[in-house]
């Protein structure tokens, strides 16, 4: 049974709980901190008026000022402890979900999100359980430790007032509660719509060149501004439900305090004549005076953070299945294992189902893929041909199957029907081959090898010729020659393309593959290339047609 949002979020504090440990122990003494400065006030006041010559000002400023110091030493030790608390917990929370994103591989997450929508929840939704862990919980224990002191102190002064505070105090949360109702349901509203926004927003941006050539651009325009308008109005909702709440607070707080100042006043002047009412000197009275605002302090701050609880539960309901183990097939089957030693690569019976899909996008493959060999995957658009590439890859866990896999494939080129260069010089995007520092003759070297020689026209700054966002400046088949000269720079023997010239015309489709199939047969590599392409299919030595798994 999976856990609520509440248990959920109590459980990420469990393995932390000295940090709240360490909150209790500040508010205590924060408690005890006020009842003695409260208590030192009222003898001031008193022994002034009516016993001054045993009134000692050194004693009570030095008495003072030292329990007000220990008072703020003990609030910042909870907020420490509150920060502390909140800094671990999201720290661990990420760790997890991003093992589980490695776990789950890139191939099922694109299918479950846009990117903008897991860098909001990878991202922002991690960042709304700060409230519930530096000033949520700190302030719940405080609502119970402080008034709980102060209560007793006063039942120990004056029971009639203490009756007073008691009665009070349960109002407030069921106020409190009526009114943050609907704050939770709001709260996942415009969490929701933050992570949409976020999604269209980034795919705006990638597709700001073709919306410019469209000449939408205004439209588009309209159609941001009108979803931040719609994300602002949310906002504000959830700000009117937080002052709302506390404006209730602080409402009922006030009628409280007011019956117990009547309650004293009438006392002192003689007009009660019940109970301790008879006796309640200068001194009780004041004592009870100011402790009643501390008593309903620690509610007014645990309403101030109630919308961080509302926030909280809302991120809870979309992080809890982030972070729960992946469920794809059985460990021991499907998990790689070591290939045989004339194999690079074996996958055996292998299938894949993705969620919401009642028919599997692999059925039992079988492939073997030895050194140096070339293999084409072919198949019709939606048979799998992406997906079987995906477990070459290891972006993916097979439901069904085993995959094998040599130490020499463990490492291996990617290169998809578009190549992936980043904002940056030449230099910067090559480099990215290894993690040692590549000379700039291996790198004209490599480029040469892949048909983009420095001395082209394409690059009038060599290495250092600017690349912008999308491979800007540079055409499909120069950026994907500049992502073979990458994979050259990495001496991986294993390459995987998917679809690499699909995006390219004729003439330069066939002058592309022939560098590449140069290239594979000049370095030994070993190419596994998933495309329709009848180009591509002449040129391997193995065909596995998808559909029915079969080699050819």
């Amino acid at each position: 049974m999976k856990p609520t949002a509440r248990e959920w979020l109590r459980q990420r504090a469990h393995p932390h709980r000295h940090w709240l440990w360490l909150s209790a122990a500040g508010s205590l003494i924060a408690a005890g901190a006020t009842i003695g400065v409260a208590g030192i006030i009222a003898l001031a006041v008193h022994r002034a008026l009516f016993e001054p010559d045993r009134l000692d000002w050194t004693a009570v400023l030095l008495g003072g000022l030292g329990l007000i110091g220990l008072r703020y030493a003990a609030q910042a030790l909870r907020d420490l402890a509150g920060q502390r608390l909140a800094h671990d917990v999201k720290g661990r929370l990420r760790s997890e979900l991003l093992r589980r994103a490695r776990e789950t591989g890139p191939a099922r997450l694109a299918t479950q999100a846009t990117t903008g929508e897991w860098i909001e929840r990878f991202q922002a939704r991690g960042e709304d359980l700060t409230g519930y862990y530096a000033r949520y919980l700190p302030a719940m224990q405080a609502v119970i430790l402080i008034p709980l002191a102060i209560l007793i102190t006063v039942f120990w002064l004056d029971w009639l007032a203490g009756l007073l505070l008691l009665f009070a105090a349960p109002l407030i949360p069921a106020f409190m509660a009526i009114v943050g109702m609907g704050a939770e349901q709001i709260h996942r509203q415009q969490q929701e719509e933050e992570d949409r926004l976020a999604g269209h927003f980034l795919d705006r941006i990638r597709a700001l060149d073709w919306l410019r050539r469209a000449r939408v651009l205004d439209a588009t325009e309209a159609e941001v501004v009108e979803r931040s308008h719609q994300q602002r109005r949310l906002t504000m909702r959830t700000l009117r439900v937080a002052f709302l709440s506390s404006a209730v607070m602080e409402f009922f707080s006030a009628v409280a305090i007011g019956m117990v100042a009547i309650y004293v006043g009438f006392a002192l002047f003689g007009a009660l004549d019940y109970g301790p009412a008879v006796d309640l000197t200068l001194f009780t009275g004041l004592f009870v005076l100011l402790l009643a605002p501390e008593y309903f302090l620690p509610l007014r701050q645990f309403a101030q953070s109630y919308h961080d609880r509302a926030g909280a539960l809302a991120a809870a309901e979309a992080l809890a299945p982030l972070a729960e183990p992946v469920n794809t097939a059985t460990p021991d089957d499907a998990r790689p294992q070591a290939a045989p030693s004339e194999d690079l690569l074996v996958l055996e019976e292998v299938s894949v189902h993705y969620p919401g899909q009642t028919e599997p996008a692999l059925a039992r493959t079988t492939l073997a893929i030895q050194p140096g060999e070339s293999i084409a995957i072919t198949g019709p658009s939606g048979s799998g041909k992406s997906t079987l590439l995906a477990l070459c890859a290891g972006f993916l866990v097979p439901d069904g199957g085993r995959v094998h896999r040599h130490a020499d494939a463990q490492h291996f080129v990617w290169i998809g029907q578009e190549a992936h260069l980043f904002h940056g010089t030449l230099r910067e995007n090559l480099q990215l081959a290894r993690g040692d520092t590549i000379p700039d003759a291996e790198m004209a070297n490599a480029l040469d090898q892949a048909g983009l020689p420095l001395q082209a026209a394409e690059l009038p700054d060599g290495l250092d010729t600017a690349i912008g966002e999308q491979r800007r400046g540079l055409s499909g088949g120069q950026a994907q020659r500049v992502a073979i000269a990458r994979g050259l720079l990495s001496a991986h023997r294993l390459w995987l393309l998917d679809e690499p010239t699909s995006a390219l015309d004729h003439e330069t489709e066939h002058a592309l593959l022939d560098t590449l199939f140069e290239l594979a047969h000049r370095h030994r590599l070993t190419l596994v290339v998933a495309s329709h392409e009848a180009a591509v299919r002449r040129r391997c030595q193995r065909i596995l047609a998808v559909g029915d798994a079969r080699d050819a």
